[in-house]
């Protein structure tokens, strides 16, 4: 019996360090669902510095937005892109500019940027009152 107990516990330890040493599968950058909540993957920066962050749903995803065009106009540089977008884009370098006074409609042309894989960096001239969002692949 002491034997057979040895064996099943050796077996068991021989188990679980066979599945812990198998390869794991590489994260599929496509965008995720948790419940009703989409996780959003972000790399963003505000005057060269580098963030990541994640998200969980289109709330914070909005808020997110609406706080990187806060620090435009308050004068920074900022870029972001949304990482769990998978990227499809494989021409060269491709650059969208796109300007407006309309607060509204730059954060709409940016979010569906970002959410085409694009880093998107947005800048606000206060003399202007124009946005110029630029999207790079």
């Amino acid at each position: 019996m002491k034997k057979f107990f040895i064996s099943i516990a050796l077996f068991a330890v021989l188990g679980t360090i066979a599945t812990s040493c198998q390869k794991e599968n590489e994260f599929d950058k496509t965008t995720i669902e948790v419940g009703q909540n989409t996780i959003y993957r972000v790399c963003y920066s505000i005057d060269g510095k580098i963030y990541q962050l994640t998200l969980i749903g289109d709330d914070a995803w909005h808020d997110f937005l609406n706080r990187m065009f806060a620090l435009a106009e308050a004068g920074h540089t900022v870029s972001f892109r949304n990482e769990s977008v998978r990227t499809q884009i494989v021409s060269a370098k491709n650059v969208v500019t796109y300007t407006t006074t309309n607060k509204e409609e730059a954060l709409s042309w940016a979010e569906r940027m970002a959410n085409d894989g694009y880093i998107v960096i947005v800048k606000y001239d206060k003399d202007t009152g124009i946005y110029t969002c630029t999207a790079e692949n």
